[in-house]
């Protein structure tokens, strides 16, 4: 009652706004309703935690449809969730506890790592793709080779006819020091690139083989460990949880997407094993 336009004399007139009206009497001034209203204000208080409870998973899982994030919090003992979703979401999931998201999570995990069959048809068909993409890699070796001689050149030229080069006015004393140093850089660079190029395409398929392993084995330690030893393996793979009514929707970490799709085609240069190198940050033709 003490917050409502209502008794001053105003009618809604909808989007919870209000409207001068004709159909009844006001029964108290606006003056005393704005001051009804400032004192409210000042009585209100909000409560802050001084340090955020130790709950597991808080800021991880959303509501996948409007987005807003889920709460935990103790009950009796059990961490529950709950989200305020914005007015007019359906999604039908406002509640659950630990026990429902981590064994959705665990249905995950356990699909995020190749099948003995996966794996033998990616070693039938790598020692092909190998030899492709070692194809390529002394092509870009060549051209790095090329471009090293030249930028070596010309750095030697610039070094063995400064003075003339600064008389004919060509360039500056600040302008040969620019040429100099961005010739420097770039031969560095192209070091760089020849290195990373240098690793074998053979070692990558090894690492996501590796990886594919300890993925497989996480998956009975996960089931049978405390809430917050989920909460870190959780932690590790996904960065997100995105929940709709009884269906979840994770998003893996960056060095985990290539175990998402499965196979688009074995060490396919456009498929999920060049995604990995990427990741890696050793793919030979990036």
């Amino acid at each position: 009652m003490l917050t409502s336009p209502f008794y001053t004399g105003k009618v809604p007139i909808g989007g919870g706004h209000y409207g001068l009206g004709t159909s009844h009497e006001p029964l108290v001034s606006i003056n005393l309703f704005n001051d009804v209203q400032q004192l409210l204000r000042k009585k209100k208080t909000s409560i802050h935690y001084t340090e955020k409870l130790d709950h597991p998973l808080r800021g991880v899982v959303r509501c996948g449809l409007c987005q807003r994030i889920y709460t935990p919090y103790m009950k009796k003992g059990i961490v529950y969730y709950s989200s305020r979703c914005a007015t007019g979401c359906t999604n039908t999931c406002k509640n659950f506890n630990f026990d429902f998201i981590a064994d959705k999570v665990g249905v995950e995990i356990a699909k995020l790592h190749y099948t003995e069959d996966e794996l033998a048809e990616m070693d039938a068909r790598s020692s092909t793709q190998i030899s492709l993409l070692e194809e390529k890699r002394t092509t870009a070796i060549e051209e790095m080779e090329r471009r090293k001689k030249k930028d070596r050149e010309d750095l030697k030229y610039l070094r063995v006819n400064k003075i003339d080069l600064l008389k004919s006015g060509a360039y500056t004393p600040e302008g040969m020091a620019a040429e100099e140093k961005r010739l420097e850089s770039q031969i560095k660079d192209l070091l760089n690139d020849e290195h990373t190029s240098e690793i074998a395409m053979s070692e990558t398929v090894k690492d996501i083989t590796q990886l594919s392993e300890l993925l497989k084995k996480t998956v009975p330690y996960y089931d049978f460990t405390k809430p917050h030893k989920k909460e870190a393996i959780i932690r590790c793979i996904f960065s997100e949880l995105w929940l709709t009514g009884n269906t979840l929707q994770p998003k893996v970490k960056k060095g985990f997407e290539a175990f998402e799709n499965r196979f688009v085609a074995n060490c396919d240069p456009t498929g999920n094993r060049t995604r990995v190198c990427a990741l890696k940050g050793h793919c030979p033709n990036r």
